[in-house]
């Protein structure tokens, strides 16, 4: 492929690559390096090693919702803004016990932080890399790393399962790396890669099944797979990915932190008898 055949990046773009593995030169890096190399127009690089951020625990409080900033002093503020100011992303982690990386959860916990930016961030081209070491056990990692790009109100445009264990290895597959070349010159072209088994709706792979339906367990759709492996759609799901998505749910969560403090009272009846059975154990 001919590269300056592929869509130009637009002028000054930034693409940021989220590097969801501590390993340095580890295969997650290596791809995402690899696919900014074949993308046309020489747009910049920039890199963070999520490993390395400080993302602490959400403690719930709803301040966010309520258009208060977050009490958490770590490195989400740095990661949002990070996000913010870019063009495109590509997010890749290594899959660690049938789940992604532990970085990804810590930051999906804190996603509401991610709700003020969503009219910013929409349709922003994003591709998710997931990369494992045995056979096809790749567990609900797809599902997490799709989870983050409807968080951040990304255009999807691909979401691959790469087998790669070694240091390196993925770039020893001639087949990933035609790949690569055809994700860099198209990533602005508005092309997508959809997955043939997917959720007709959002393309998530992960479902649970409910009498003789499939059930997304992202957007919710519901649909039926035909003898030749088509997905039939029944009952659409939520719009993820979507601002309009976020904001009814921060809608909802601002009502229930109204409703919690209607019934306040209530609840410290319901739980203070419990405050005092069985014994904490601490390190």
């Amino acid at each position: 492929m001919d590269l300056n055949m592929g869509t130009p990046a637009p002028q000054s773009a930034i693409i940021l690559g989220l590097v969801g593995s501590q390993r340095r030169l580890g295969n997650c890096e290596l791809f995402i390096k690899e696919i900014y190399r074949h993308i046309p127009g020489k747009p910049l690089l920039h890199l963070i090693r999520l490993t390395e951020l400080n993302i602490e625990p959400c403690n719930g409080c709803y301040g966010c919702i309520m258009g208060k900033p977050c009490p958490r002093k770590d490195h989400m503020r740095f990661l949002l803004d990070s996000v913010q100011k870019s063009d495109g992303i590509i997010i890749a982690a290594p899959v660690y016990f049938l789940g992604a990386q532990a970085i990804i959860k810590r930051i999906l916990d804190r996603g509401f932080l991610f709700y003020p930016d969503a009219d910013r961030n929409h349709r922003k081209p994003c591709i998710l890399l997931n990369l494992y070491g045995m056979g096809e056990k790749v567990g609900a990692s797809s599902q997490s790393l799709r989870t983050l790009a409807s968080l951040i109100c990304a255009d999807v445009r691909a979401s691959l399962n790469l087998k790669a264990a070694l240091p390196g290895e993925v770039l020893w597959d001639r087949r990933y790396l035609r790949m690569a070349e055809r994700l860099g010159a198209t990533f602005f072209s508005g092309r997508r890669i959809k997955s043939s088994c997917g959720c007709p709706f959002c393309g998530c792979e992960i479902v649970r099944i409910k009498q003789a339906e499939f059930v997304c367990t992202l957007c919710h759709g519901t649909f039926k797979m035909g003898k030749q492996g088509k997905a039939f759609k029944i009952r659409k799901g939520d719009a993820v990915g979507s601002p309009a998505h976020l904001h009814e749910h921060a809608a909802w969560l601002r009502n229930m932190k109204g409703l919690f403090l209607e019934r306040r009272r209530d609840i410290v009846r319901t739980v203070e008898p419990y405050k005092e059975i069985g014994t904490w154990l601490t390190p």
